[in-house]
């Protein structure tokens, strides 16, 4: 395992206060999209690296991470074949070109200032068979609803509101995004939470939308949808 360190420009302070746990997470339905043919992949924000060592006991693979938080990727070096502490928006990646069968984005894009240029600047590291597979919390989600209508947006250290957030999307503006930078979404699934009370909002607010004229028809499926999962390949 190898961590390859260089120094940061953005402050880290808001990713000591969070929870150990925070680093520590595995989208199994991101995992499950990983077919056994791939032999190098990359993982942007790769945390403490376990869902790099799930892929690992998985497949035969080269499992590569970029992690801006130091003291995650001192615990992904443990667990992947190479670490680099550093901001991908800023990072010269030292890899040939049409290396990777996966670039992941788990719960990262949102993060970033600039994800259109970032999803850019990887695509030609990807291989011309190979895919982005992608996790995005959905900001249309009916408890941001309940927020609003509750005249609040208050941030919280992880969630759909993740003070870290730099950026917000709905189902539309993440399509729009992958499009924009020469990708096409081969796959989405929702990955919903909802509750008894959550399900009253959705019917009551699908009858304003009714009565409003507002033409949207997944507006109950995207409303219960706390993130989404995207494969997307180049075009």
């Amino acid at each position: 395992m190898e961590i390859n360190k260089k120094p940061q420009a953005n402050s880290m302070k808001e990713y000591h206060l969070k929870d150990n746990e925070y680093y520590k997470g595995i989208n199994w339905r991101l995992f499950n999209l990983i077919q056994p043919h791939a032999k190098a992949i990359l993982e942007v924000g790769c945390a403490e690296g376990l869902f790099g060592a799930a892929v690992k006991e998985k497949i035969n693979c080269s499992y590569y991470g970029i992690e801006s938080y130091p003291p995650a990727a001192e615990k992904a070096a443990r667990h992947i074949d190479e670490v680099i502490t550093e901001d991908i928006e800023t990072l010269k990646l030292p890899f040939q070109k049409n290396t990777f069968d996966y670039l992941i984005f788990g719960d990262v894009l949102e993060h970033l200032k600039d994800p259109w240029a970032v999803l850019r600047n990887l695509k030609p590291y990807v291989k011309e068979t190979g895919s982005i597979l992608a996790s995005i919390p959905n900001i249309s989600h009916i408890s941001i609803f309940e927020s609003l209508l509750s005249g609040k947006w208050t941030y919280t250290q992880a969630g759909l509101l993740d003070k870290t957030h730099f950026r917000f999307f709905t189902l539309h503006e993440m399509k729009k995004m992958f499009h924009e930078t020469g990708y096409k979404i081969s796959q989405i699934e929702p990955i919903p939470f909802t509750t008894h009370y959550y399900e009253k909002m959705i019917r009551k607010l699908s009858h304003v939308r009714a009565c409003m004229g507002i033409y949207h028809t997944d507006f109950e499926e995207e409303a219960r949808a706390y993130q989404y999962i995207i494969k997307a390949e180049k075009r």
